[in-house]
């Protein structure tokens, strides 16, 4: 609830409020129940706040004293501000003031009904803390804990994914070579067209080569900059191995090279995708 909504209650309770800087305002019981108190406004010197109007106001929005007088002189330092300038100030339930250039104010009374006021709720841990984590709504039986610990295996399982696809593009890998069993370099020696044995089953040089995983360029993003080396920086900061190409004048490319599986490219695209919240093309 606004603060000065709670100045008017005070006032409409106590028939009196004190405003350092403006004045007092008086509240008179109007003959009408329909209608709001009649409220009157005399301008005089007044000190500070009185203690029974910071007790109010803390208990009424739960804060500290402290807090309390901290607000009231910051909405009272607003209003006195606002009307140094030559404009009218409402305050809301109340009325509104005007100060004129010798100095004084004219008041016009509120003459409209407040709203009905809501029941106000304490403060409490149980209100403070959404109702879901509390207590399941009535009539339903299942819980959502199996739901989300899913969710975070599948986040968990594309990660490594990728991690590990990215660890073996890395430079310094050496991708898997064609060795005769106890003759390190036969395979180098060997024609390009004579199969390599080993344990005595004959191995074709090109199906090995096949199964062999290749470089394959996913595109993560096409956008311009800022964007473009924000979001390269972003990705290097959590170990991405990803590269920044110019599409054109205006256009950035962000790239990622992995060491992938022709069998394993859609699933990857599609875990990348799921991970960068953007769709994954590959090049």
């Amino acid at each position: 609830m606004k603060l000065a909504s709670l100045l008017a209650q005070y006032l409409f309770a106590h028939k009196q409020l004190s405003l350092p800087g403006l004045g007092i305002f008086y509240a008179e019981n109007s003959e009408d129940p329909e209608y709001p108190p009649t409220v009157k406004f005399e301008q005089k010197p007044v000190d500070g706040f009185d203690e029974a109007v910071v007790d109010y106001i803390s208990s009424e929005t739960g804060k500290m004293k402290v807090l309390a007088i901290s607000d009231l002189h910051s909405q009272l330092e607003d209003a006195i501000r606002f009307l140094n300038t030559g404009k009218p100030y409402l305050f809301a339930g109340m009325g509104t003031l005007l100060k004129k250039a010798d100095g004084s104010y004219d008041f016009v009374p509120n003459t409209t009904p407040l709203p009905p006021r809501k029941k106000d709720v304490p403060i409490t841990e149980r209100n403070t803390i959404p109702q879901s984590y509390i207590e399941e709504k009535p009539g339903t039986g299942k819980s959502k804990k199996p739901a989300i610990i899913i969710i975070v295996l599948a986040v968990i399982a594309i990660a490594a994914t990728i991690w590990f696809y990215s660890k073996t593009s890395e430079p310094g890998i050496p991708a898997p070579a064609n060795e005769t069993a106890g003759h390190p370099g036969a395979a180098d020696t060997a024609p390009a067209d004579t199969a390599t044995r080993q344990g005595g089953n004959a191995v074709n040089p090109g199906t090995a080569a096949t199964a062999t995983p290749g470089v394959v360029t996913y595109v993560l993003e096409i956008t311009k900059e800022p964007r473009a080396s924000k979001r390269y920086n972003q990705l290097k900061r959590i170990e991405w191995p990803v590269e920044l190409e110019k599409v054109d004048s205006l256009r950035y490319a962000i790239i990622m090279k992995l060491s992938t599986p022709a069998a394993d490219t859609a699933r990857v695209r599609d875990s990348l995708t799921v991970i960068s919240g953007k769709k994954v093309s590959i090049r």
